[in-house]
């Protein structure tokens, strides 16, 4: 060890000093040889994100010190596209749609080329063992176990790929457009982002989860070496608090603290350790208030206010037909308590910002799902007019709503302009956890009645969600958890009362699903009892009360065009009839079904207003500029694919541009499945229109009429003889600026009132929603007594999405929507013991691997809404929510054992099974 270390990484020799032996091979490989494909996702050992060969194995550089690694050979994702090649595992996670947010991408290709480079011909099984400690929070793993599939094939035929031939290859399947730049590890995200001079920012965050603030004493953590400035709430020039509707939550906590994740302090340094070294210099004297971890303690008779204007965030009732006696006309009646969990979202990119100031503004790059909403609130907190200040959105690592609001922006936006200085932050994922919002934990209390032949005719629903410290999206979703109570189904009285209540658990937001997952497994838990009380097939008494043209909703809305629900449960009860069920003595297999029903677009009066503009560039392509930021869903390529489709050109010759507050336009956050329907019909507009400039410029030049001139492959050509007339390349050369903008205006919704809807009859117009998207699903499980275990083998997901626009993406929406909602109904229970973290890592939390998932088998009914582009809605959160209900309705067939709680007790179940 006297002559350093000496390492080989991607071929090459490398030598390491002694003194720098105990950096990890990770952070030796970004900030020292700038290979920036392996990710920091938790730097625990946990997620695989940094995985990289050592030695012919796969292994997670974040836990190996180079100290341990003196003679090895090391290979990164930049060595497999080296001299133009790709590997044929780059192309076939290309090929198959195996890319989603890319985060995890290069480590899950490193993982799966040490498999395959010891055996190119893997069972799925052995794909599965090998890829079992690398998580993926999108894919829901099925597209990227096929992807290894295929390119074992590909290895076993010899078979080599440029990228150009790679390109030719892939022309016709529709591939992402940034999948070529993830299978090479070549996308930064924000911690790849360094610049010189850079500082280092850390929050302080709360010890205690509820109490008074007393005094905050910095002066240690400013003597430590390399701290540069330790700023409190007194160092905000503008506002001090935030929030996505209620400006509540504080940037810096000044006089009270409301959970564990509340920031008090921000400590800026010339390196991460000397920040990590002053915040623990940090000392903070509180006083004690009272705790409430449920909303049932939050709202005894004594409980202190955890905000001033008291413990109830929101009261919602909804009021339907004889509400007052709904159960008149039932015959049967079913009512049951429910409670449904805290849940991470567990994106594998941790937050993170760095900000800059430059010129008298404030440049600021972060994941994000809303670029606008960030500035305001950053321009807001440090008193600077909007045009002060610049959002510009990285490749984000996955969101899942969960970036809907800032978290450490401000803080390092404020760090930024005080300092005059770049700052960078990036939560470690303890921290991440510790700060972040959360899907909202429910309690539900339903009563469903029916008659004899199965009509329903009546319900009674009390929901308490718990929103945590803050309101956070807390109102939307209790809103959400009203509307879709009863599922899609049409009830006749109704009584629904629904109340988000503050804790000092950590906030409840934004998730995947927005409060239709916790109804959901209620709601479909009662449809099934009541098929069972009334001796009927539960899809039969689904079919009976589906929502359809005519029929109107929980909130009285009567639904037309583009419903394709019923086709769902009929096209499920096909499937499920084909499948055959093989039992032993001690495996059991049963199927659950559930359904669901989920709002296109934020709709309830709201304005909804998109705008996109489109350009073409001097070498005849073409540039889009939209507000709707791509976390993963595909949004970049569902938006180039009808730009070109209503242009008549290749997708691939649009280029998008997204999320920058400075070159797109204001179109709100990226949430609740509108960015389709909305970004997608604004595309479509002004696309139409620049063709029309186009064709119109080319007649003027050629003399050809406009009717008779069209365009395609990159060029203008005559209608008559399909002669080329000119190219648009030349054509945008001709000193003419042919661009196009188009403002899109989605159908009106009301408001959902306290007691009836529509608001406003007289309006005109009395949807709560302008388009909804629907699902069935299916779920095969497998009950093993004998070792205590449940298995889910195959979820069967019909859904109902309009006109597809990218069938890979529609898919994996799907497959990943699923496994979520696996790990919702099995595994994943985030609470706090005592107000502190019990899952403060990404093994704690107990995300579905690739050894959990079943195999997921996707139908897509298009059944076209007459306001999408080209008949297309939405559909990317709801394949979460009926997941749990129909696993835990399987689990009853199996095992007698009714379960009104999630992630499933195994114990209750076996105990429930020897008594019998």
């Amino acid at each position: 060890m006297a002559e350093g270390i000496s390492l080989v990484i991607n071929g090459e020799k490398v030598k390491v000093r002694n003194e720098e032996g105990s950096l990890t091979l990770l952070t030796f490989l970004r900030e020292k040889l700038g290979l920036l494909g392996a990710k920091n996702g938790c730097n625990q050992g946990h997620c695989g994100t940094c995985t990289v060969i050592i030695n012919g194995r796969a292994q997670k550089s974040c836990v190996w010190k180079l100290s341990r690694l003196n003679e090895s050979k090391i290979e990164t994702i930049e060595n497999l596209s080296k001299g133009g090649s790709l590997h044929p595992l780059q192309l076939a996670f290309m090929e198959t749609g195996a890319i989603q947010c890319g985060f995890c991408t290069p480590g899950m290709i490193m993982s799966a080329k040490a498999l395959l480079d010891k055996n190119k011909q893997p069972s799925t099984q052995e794909v599965k063992k090998a890829l079992k400690a690398n998580i993926c929070r999108c894919t829901g793993y099925q597209k990227i176990i096929e992807a290894i599939q295929l390119a074992a094939s590909y290895l076993r035929e010899n078979r080599e790929f440029t990228i150009a031939k790679s390109k030719e290859l892939l022309a016709a399947k529709e591939i992402r457009n940034d999948a070529l730049e993830k299978v090479t590890g070549k996308p930064l995200y924000v911690d790849d982002l360094f610049r010189e001079g850079m500082l280092y920012g850390k929050l302080h965050l709360s010890s205690e989860p509820h109490a008074e603030i007393i005094e905050i004493d910095t002066s240690k953590a400013e003597k430590i070496p390399g701290v540069v400035e330790v700023l409190t709430a007194e160092d905000i020039p503008g506002e001090k608090d935030f929030g996505l509707i209620i400006n509540h939550q504080p940037v810096l906590a000044y006089d009270k603290v409301r959970y564990i994740g509340d920031p008090i302090a921000l400590v800026i340094a010339e390196s991460q350790e000397a920040a990590a070294k002053g915040v623990e210099e940090i000392e903070v004297k509180y006083k004690q208030l009272p705790t409430y971890y449920s909303p049932a303690e939050a709202l005894v008779d004594d409980a202190v206010d955890i905000h001033e204007d008291g413990n109830i965030l929101t009261d919602i009732k909804l009021r339907k037909g004889n509400y007052e006696d709904p159960f008149a006309e039932a015959d049967v009646i079913i009512e049951d308590t429910y409670q449904t969990p805290f849940t991470e979202h567990a994106y594998l990119e941790p937050e993170g910002c760095l900000a800059e100031y430059i010129d008298g503004r404030i440049i600021v790059w972060t994941p994000s799902q809303g670029s606008y909403e960030y500035r305001n609130i950053i321009a807001a907190s440090l008193n600077l007019s909007e045009d002060k200040v610049r959002v510009i959105t990285t490749c984000t690592g996955g969101a899942f709503g969960g970036r809907e609001e800032p978290t450490v922006q401000v803080h390092t936006a404020l760090a930024a302009l005080l300092l005059k200085r770049p700052v960078k932050m990036v939560l470690t994922r303890e921290e991440s956890i510790r700060i972040s919002t959360k899907r909202h934990a429910a309690y539900l209390h339903y009563k469903t009645g029916a008659t004899k032949d199965g009509k329903l005719v009546g319900a009674e629903v009390e929901i308490y969600t718990d929103t945590g410290a803050y309101a956070s999206a807390g109102q939307p979703v209790a809103g959400r958890a009203t509307s879709f109570a009863l599922g899609p189904y049409q009830v006749a009285n109704a009584k629904v009362d629904v109340k988000a209540v503050y804790t000092n658990n950590l906030p409840g937001g934004a998730f995947r699903g927005f409060g239709a997952p916790q109804v959901c497994f209620a709601a479909e838990i009662q449809m099934d009892r009541l098929a069972e009380k009334l001796g009927m097939d539960p899809i039969e008494l689904r079919l009976k009360n589906a929502l359809e043209d005519g029929r109107d909703t929980l909130t009285g809305e009567v639904v037309a065009g583009g419903i394709g629900f019923k086709d769902c449960l009929i096209k499920l009860q096909e499937a499920i009839a084909k499948e055959e069920i093989v039992n032993t003595d001690n495996k059991k297999r049963a199927w659950g079904i559930a359904a669901a029903y989920k709002n296109v677009g934020l709709g309830t009066g709201l304005e909804e207003e998109t705008e996109a503009r489109i350009e073409l560039n001097s070498d005849g392509s073409f540039t889009l500029y939209v507000g709707c930021i791509d976390s993963g869903q595909g949004s970049d390529t569902a938006m180039a694919q009808i730009a070109a489709t209503a242009l008549g050109i290749d997708y691939r010759e649009v280029k998008v541009l997204a999320g920058d507050t400075e070159l797109t336009p204001d179109i709100g956050v990226t949430t609740g499945s509108r960015m389709v329907f909305l970004s997608g019909n604004a595309v479509k507009g002004a696309a139409e229109g620049l063709k029309d400039k186009i064709l119109k410029a080319v007649a003027e030049v050629s003399g050809v009429s406009i009717d008779g001139l069209y365009i395609e492959d990159g060029e203008v050509k005559d209608k008559d003889t399909r002669d080329l007339v000119i190219t648009l390349a030349e054509i945008a050369n001709k000193d003419i600026q042919l661009f196009d903008s188009y403002k899109y205006i989605p159908p009106r919704t009301a408001p959902l009132a306290k007691d009836a809807i529509p608001a406003t009859p007289t309006a005109g117009w009395d949807k709560l929603h302008f388009a909804y998207c629907y699902a069935a699903h299916g779920a095969l499980v497998e009950w093993d007594q004998a070792n205590n275990d449940v298995k889910v083998l195959k979820v069967i997901a019909a859904h109902d999405l309009g006109k597809t626009i990218n069938l890979k993406s529609v898919e994996g929406q799907i497959e990943g929507g699923v496994a979520m909602g696996l790990g919702y109904a099995l595994s994943e229970d985030f609470y706090l013991q005592d107000g502190r973290l019990v899952q403060d890592n990404l093994l704690k939390l107990k995300l579905p691997k690739t050894t959990d998932m079943s195999e997921v088998k996707s139908i897509l009914i298009e059944e076209n809404h007459p306001d999408g582009p080209y008949g297309a809605k939405g559909m990317s959160e709801l394949p979460v929510a009926p997941v749990a209900p129909a696993v835990v309705n399987a689990l009853y067939r199996l095992t007698g054992k009714r379960l009104t709680k999630i992630p499933i007790d195994i114990e209750l179940l076996k105990s429930e099974s020897e008594s019998k």
